[in-house]
């Protein structure tokens, strides 16, 4: 072999090898890579020196980055608040739909720092799709990658200020250290409080004969439920357990339990394997590196007893959700926990309120719509709020709703005070139009699927993703029965949401890569609720009333409508995905603003 053949073998070898590292390459059989590497050429870009553009016209070639940063910088008019999010690293690939479509790119990229990358003919990159499935496949499914890198990208800027905390995304497995200290039920309190101590647990585990935990016994019961209620120490655990405890399984997340943790407002936490107790997690192990807890944000909802205790709880709620944003929980999620403490909030509200308020005689229930009643809250949000409700026979309806509306009035009020501005539309509770009967609502509803006025469905959409929120619940349900059968029943009313969602357009452009707003606040940004997270919203939305789907979750409509429609679980699941991309975007956003103004 001559010493210029084995040079060239050797970077040969060294192209392979650093193309072997990355997404798609590394699926790729060794033929194909070799081709691949056999044909690559490597080009120097100082830094600041623009890469390819628009102006260059259709490329004549491939990019890989090898070593060095990337920028894609947007069209101009389109802002954005973060070039990390359009950044490329080492691995990453550019120009592809440009060879694909056969066009110019739209925006410009440009080298941050001293840069190298792999140039492949154009018409290379033709013949390796044909040759190369994998190829293919990545080359065709190149946005949806887009969009996993770009996430990447964003949790990883948002992590660095949190990179010591734990993975919400870690199972409950991994967190179990000791093997869980238990006892049956016939074992006597002497007995726990003597293994407690010498444990030093806080808890402890009550099973059965076939290892499943029964009951749970901790320290904070000790002063009511034994010292204080002069138990002889010589009864059987069972007498003080609280039975039947909340578990998990031990392939579930951390925040599965954080969730748990939030909504049932306990410290310790069961976990199971086929229904076999393995271990238990406590509140501190999920979060001994957070300043704030769930479990204590919680805690200080349900306890508060005024506006003040109200308002601090809201301002956690928003540490907490930039924390684990940082820590790289998704966006369903978080959207999901922010609903969850929210809600506790709202409830909170509505409890404090009603105390003070007479409303016997009436069964109502609070209805949250909209991103609320989509269990979609962002940490930017409004109230959207209404109320159902029936009275007694010997009430005048005319004095009900007074009532209600004086006690609807109080609770948007102390939720504007807690970090809930009011709606500036006044779709609110005490607003007499959204403080209804079950029977006004009926009709409403009725008046809304049969109205041929576009102005008015615009209107009215958001109302269809109700959800009981506090009260008597079983009218929520009772209301959610009714309207999907109404809209079953009136396939006019459903073609007529179709032509609605379709009058909004992704913000892309034919010259620029993005459309950005004309006026008002958002000129010159793309407004991510209004143009991109709708189209999501708008068609699960449509999908779940026209499957009878009672869910109003826009992922949970996509999953169950869309396999009662025949869509594939590959299709929805990329639908799903590219929500929550938008959705994680607006988080960021709002995340900033709120940072930029403590």
């Amino acid at each position: 072999m001559s010493e210029k053949s084995g040079s060239i073998d050797a970077l040969l070898q060294s192209s392979i090898g650093f193309l072997r590292q990355y997404p798609p390459f590394d699926e790729m059989d060794e033929a194909n890579l070799r081709f691949l590497a056999s044909h690559l050429s490597l080009a120097y870009y100082a830094s600041g020196s623009a890469i390819l553009a628009h102006a260059d016209g259709l490329p004549n070639c491939l990019f890989i980055v090898q070593r060095g940063t990337v920028q894609l910088h947007p069209s101009e008019g389109f802002h954005v608040s973060n070039a990390n999010v359009l950044a490329l690293g080492p691995g990453s690939c550019f120009s592809v739909y440009a060879l694909m479509e056969r066009r110019a790119v739209s925006s410009p990229y440009t080298a941050v720092e001293d840069t190298f990358c792999y140039r492949l003919p154009a018409e290379i990159f033709n013949e390796l799709l044909h040759r190369s499935q994998r190829f293919q496949e990545f080359s065709t499914h190149y946005l949806r990658s887009l969009l996993r890198d770009s996430r990447r990208l964003i949790q990883m800027h948002s992590a660095s200020a949190a990179a010591e905390q734990q993975a919400m995304n870690r199972s409950l497995r991994s967190l179990i250290k000791v093997s869980p200290i238990f006892c049956t039920a016939d074992t006597t309190l002497e007995t726990v409080l003597r293994t407690m101590h010498q444990s030093r647990v806080g808890s402890m585990l009550v099973v059965d004969a076939n290892h499943a935990p029964v009951g749970i016994f901790t320290r904070s019961d000790v002063l009511d439920r034994v010292t204080l209620a002069q138990r002889p120490l010589t009864d059987a655990i069972s007498a003080v357990m609280t039975p039947n405890p909340a578990s998990l399984p031990a392939d579930a997340s951390v925040y599965e339990a954080t969730l748990a943790i939030a909504a049932r407002g306990i410290r310790h936490l069961p976990i199971v394997d086929d229904g076999r107790l393995v271990g238990i997690i406590t509140e501190r192990d999920l979060f001994a590196l957070q300043r704030v807890s769930v479990r204590g944000i919680n805690r200080v909802i349900t306890q508060a007893q005024d506006a003040a205790a109200l308002e601090q709880a809201g301002r956690d709620v928003r540490k907490l959700a930039s924390t684990l944003f940082a820590q790289g929980v998704v966006a369903e999620q978080l959207t999901h926990l922010i609903t969850t403490l929210n809600d506790a909030l709202s409830q909170r509200a509505v409890t404090l309120v009603q105390n003070e308020h007479d409303l016997n005689g009436i069964r109502w229930c609070w209805l949250s719509f909209g991103s609320e009643g989509r269990l979609e809250q962002t940490v930017s949000t409004d109230q959207d709020n209404g109320i159902v409700f029936e009275y007694e026979p010997q009430l005048q309806l005319d004095e009900v709703r007074a009532r209600l509306l004086s006690f609807a009035k109080a609770v948007n009020d102390l939720l504007d005070r807690c970090g809930f501005p009011l709606c500036t539309g006044d779709i609110m509770a005490s607003n007499p139009r959204w403080c209804l009967t079950f029977d006004e609502w009926q009709a409403q509803f009725r008046d809304w699927v049969s109205n041929t006025d576009p102005e008015a469905l615009l209107g009215s959409v958001i109302f269809f993703d109700f959800r009981a929120l506090a009260g008597d619940e079983t009218l929520g349900v009772q209301l959610r029965d009714a309207l999907n059968n109404l809209a079953k029943a009136n396939p006019r009313f459903l073609r007529q949401l179709v032509q609605y969602a379709l009058e909004t357009k992704p913000p892309l452009g034919l010259i620029r890569d993005f459309v950005t707003e004309e006026d008002g606040d958002a000129a010159g940004f793309i407004d991510l609720k209004k143009s991109a997270a709708r189209l999501f919203v708008d068609a699960a939305r449509i999908m779940a009333l026209a499957t009878g789907s009672t869910a109003t979750n826009t992922a949970q409509r996509l999953r169950m409508s869309g396999a009662n429609l025949k869509i594939s679980d590959a299709d929805t699941a990329s639908a799903i995905e590219a929500f929550y991309f938008v959705q994680q975007l607006r988080l960021r956003s709002q995340l900033s603003t709120e940072a930029d103004s403590t």
